[in-house]
């Protein structure tokens, strides 16, 4: 069964940087955020209604909350919608896929799990491509600021998996997502609704970013981030960002669907880091099945 969650969530996942783009047509960057947290806090809260779950959070988790809030939503929810804008949602996409090698990073301080010679060669391989990929953006005139910026998403996403996966396992993942939602959200909107859009605004796109917004708080956020927090809960950080490795791919086809200019130099890379990802993850793909024999 986890499997298949992962499956359902690289598709959503993969999909949701040209909803991104389209919802940026009218809205501001701050104003996608708010409205990704706000669909899928809803449609979470109305889960939760009707399936009658008991509240389970303690005060002691406040501290963990507050840091995969910050770190794993409010901050990346408000950079990726104004770099898709600025430079392609294929070009977001890639850089989201360092995710499980920044995870093995961070498991080290958070988790105190040291990686395997073959995940410490699948770091170094993927690094070297990482660099072949910035290159590559930094003579397309893309500015440093934004490739750092860019590249600290997939990194704050990593220390958010390992705070929930050490502190916050007790929590059933619908709460644990409705709860940082709705964080985010109490955040996000009052902001969306003070900061003004930097960007003109056509009113013809009213209709498709509202459109694009709705499915990407509802489903990209709510319901795929329930399905994922799930993940980091029962099969822990590493197995759960697995789910980023095909997110780059989906996030060039629809770039490529979109007119978006892509590089053999940026495939290569992109190629050599799934392979690297692979590599490593084949080892913890092996260890998860016979632990598991029975499980469908």
């Amino acid at each position: 069964m986890p499997y298949i969650w992962f499956s359902v969530i690289c598709l959503i996942w993969g999909s949701s940087f040209i909803l991104m783009k389209r919802a940026m047509e009218y809205l501001s960057p701050i104003g996608v955020g708010a409205g990704r947290a706000l669909g899928g806090s809803l449609v979470l809260a109305l889960i939760f209604l009707l399936m009658k779950q008991r509240r389970t959070v303690r005060r002691t988790d406040f501290l963990p909350l507050l840091a995969v809030v910050v770190l794993g939503f409010v901050w990346p929810h408000s950079i990726q919608p104004e770099l898709v804008a600025r430079h392609g949602g294929a070009f977001v996409g890639m850089t989201v896929g360092f995710t499980p090698l920044l995870t093995l990073l961070v498991s080290i301080p958070i988790l105190g799990a040291w990686p395997t010679t073959r995940q410490t060669v699948g770091v170094i391989g993927a690094l070297s491509c990482l660099m072949g990929l910035m290159l590559d953006y930094g003579t397309r005139s893309v500015p440093v600021v934004d490739i750092l910026l860019a590249f600290s998403v997939p990194f704050t996403y990593s220390i958010a998996n390992s705070i929930i996966r050490r502190y916050l396992t007790h929590l059933p993942p619908l709460e644990l997502t409705l709860i940082c939602l709705t964080a985010a959200g109490a955040v996000m909107v009052p902001l969306s609704l003070s900061i003004r859009n930097h960007r003109p605004v056509d009113f013809s796109h009213l209709g498709s970013a509202l459109t694009a917004v709705a499915i990407l708080g509802v489903v990209g956020t709510g319901i795929a981030t329930f399905l994922f927090n799930r993940l980091v809960q029962q099969e822990g950080p590493l197995f759960a960002v697995m789910t980023t490795n095909l997110v780059p791919i989906g996030a060039v086809i629809w770039g490529v669907v979109d007119g978006e200019r892509i590089t053999l130099l940026q495939l290569t890379a992109l190629i050599g880091v799934l392979v690297m990802v692979t590599y490593v993850q084949t080892q913890t793909v092996t260890r998860h099945t016979a632990a598991r024999p029975t499980e469908s």
